[in-house]
């Protein structure tokens, strides 16, 4: 079996890479196999072992091999937080504005929403009730994790679609926003305000499903970005100039 072509570029690593990584992707090489040795690798590419050995660390870094020192290179399990963890660190670093974030949001949510309406099953519902509950009593005991697991209840929402790309994506936005909420202000008691009016619009939305009524979910969960866009406006006023 060969599974690679050689390649002629003044970006060798690169095109390496791309390879390797292709062959992973399409279930050539899987979690746990180990690939042929840097040796046999610059044989089959007809590129240099500087070339294999940069190609290697790019994709470890990237999350698709692992190097094992003495014992080669190997497959590892692709998992979510590896990729949300990238997505996460790009937003950031291109200083994604909370006004970005509620944008995206707005014209996401309420449609992932009304998704998780259609396919939501009753212990699902249970845990969305759950999580509200538990922030009721978060309110009382530590304010400061209240507003984390509110916007867990979301996260929690994108996940009822069974859908990896929204789950993905969505759960990824709500990382960045719980980071974000924390750096506009540290006025707890308007924080406070913020999450119990957004307990009462989760209680809405939970009913809504309950209903399996996807559209007033829909318009429910529009309505409820709109107010924490208010929310964060009104945190953001709380921090000195």
């Amino acid at each position: 079996m060969n599974e690679f072509i050689s390649v002629k570029s003044d970006k060798i690593s690169n095109l390496i890479s791309e390879q390797i990584k292709s062959a992973i992707l399409n279930g050539i090489f899987v979690t746990g196999d180990k690939l042929p040795s840097e040796r046999e690798l610059a044989e089959r590419f007809h590129a240099s072992r500087i070339s294999i050995r940069e190609a290697l660390k790019g994709l470890e870094a990237a999350g698709f091999l692992e190097i094992r020192h003495g014992a080669g290179v190997f497959v590892v399990e692709m998992d979510s937080k590896s990729m949300s963890d990238s997505l996460f660190s790009i937003l950031r670093i291109q200083g994604t504005s909370i006004n970005e974030l509620t944008e995206a949001r707005a014209i996401l949510e309420p449609i992932v929403a009304k998704l998780a309406t259609e396919k939501i099953t009753d212990t699902e519902i249970a845990a969305l009730e759950e999580n509200i509950a538990e922030t009721k009593k978060l309110i009382k005991s530590n304010p400061s994790l209240a507003s984390a697991k509110n916007i867990e209840f979301h996260s929690m929402i994108a996940e009822t679609t069974r859908n990896t790309v929204i789950t993905i994506t969505m759960q990824t936005l709500f990382r960045v926003v719980a980071q974000m909420t924390l750096e506009i202000s540290n006025n707890v008691s308007r924080r406070i305000a913020i999450t119990n009016d957004a307990i009462k619009v989760h209680e809405d939305i939970v009913k809504g499903m309950k209903d399996r009524d996807a559209e007033r979910v829909y318009q429910l969960m529009l309505r409820h970005i709109s107010q924490v866009q208010s929310g964060f406006n009104m945190l953001k006023s709380d921090k000195p100039a």
